[in-house]
């Protein structure tokens, strides 16, 4: 079966007319139709039926059945060719979320220099929505990920090695630092500095203030965890952060909530089940399980 003819087909599935599909592909029109004719004889089946009422192709249902094979075939293919070409380079993709990436990396980094694995990582910063996505296409090789529920996947083999609460943190001149424990549904009147999009703290709050019946008034969003900690420093509003990025070093204070049913903020290592570790892959897999699991 040629490849080809699979990225044909799924054009033509797309646009519903030979014409179209040989203008994206930039082929000719007997091109296309050469491989669906060759598609149909290959599996037996008609693929297409022509709609002359509206001057368009409709799939059959056979059609539609070999859509879903040749999009997973295709996909898998893409995946192959990057893999094998990231091997040749001798480098392992690791994907950081923004907290992961500034509070567990450096606890082991000391390990990965002394492993001699640390110039042989390169490292990407994105959310973890973001990583899981690269790390399922290809585009990665190992990721860290947080998650508010431990995260099953099909294609991802997953092991958790922290889980953290959710806490308030205040300045240490605002009234509130006063107190060490706080209902959520006490801080209506606040104004938040928050995470922006991207990270899972979005929907924690959203599931807090949710149970708390009234949406937080929110003045700042960052994608910047240090900018957040120093305007509530300086008493510019208060912040919604995972137990896990607050420091003693921190200038601000930390409330815990008293609320029930509260998120928890889940880290996991991940990389794709089907993916032959290398050695150095497996190394810095089985480094990280072992000290992050350690250091939590």
């Amino acid at each position: 079966m040629n490849v080809k003819d699979l990225e044909y087909f799924v054009a033509v599935f797309d646009e519903k007319n030979f014409s179209k599909a040989a203008m994206e592909k930039n082929v000719s029109q007997p091109t296309i139709t050469l491989a669906i004719k060759r598609l149909e004889n290959e599996f037996g089946a008609r693929l297409f039926i022509r709609d002359h009422s509206h001057q368009r192709l409709e799939p059959t249902r056979q059609g539609s059945q070999l859509l879903i094979h040749a999009q997973n075939m295709l996909t898998e293919l893409g995946i192959a060719k990057k893999e094998l070409a990231q091997m040749t380079s001798g480098k392992v993709r690791l994907g950081l979320p923004p907290i992961i990436g500034n509070y567990y990396f450096p606890k082991i980094s000391p390990d990965l220099f002394r492993s001699k694995l640390i110039n042989k990582i390169e490292t990407v910063e994105a959310g973890s929505a973001d990583l899981r996505l690269r790390l399922e296409k290809g585009d990665l090789d190992i990721a860290l990920l947080s998650s508010l529920s431990p995260v099953i996947d099909d294609v991802l083999k997953v092991e958790l090695f922290d889980e953290s609460k959710f806490k308030i943190i205040v300045s240490k001149n605002n009234p509130l630092a006063q107190k060490d424990e706080i209902n959520f549904s006490e801080l209506k009147n606040e104004n938040f500095i928050v995470l922006d999009k991207g990270f899972v703290h979005g929907k924690a709050l959203k599931q807090v203030s949710h149970h708390a019946h009234y949406r937080p008034h929110i003045v700042y969003p960052t994608t910047d965890i240090h900018i957040l900690k120093s305007l509530v420093a300086e008493n510019v509003g208060i912040g919604f952060l995972t137990e896990s990025a607050i420091s003693k070093t921190d200038q601000v204070h930390s409330l815990t909530l008293l609320d029930d049913d509260q998120p928890t903020f889940y880290m996991s290592t991940a990389y794709r089940k089907n993916k032959i570790l290398s050695d150095d892959e497996q190394s810095i897999v089985d480094l990280l399980q072992k000290e992050l699991s350690r250091s939590s």
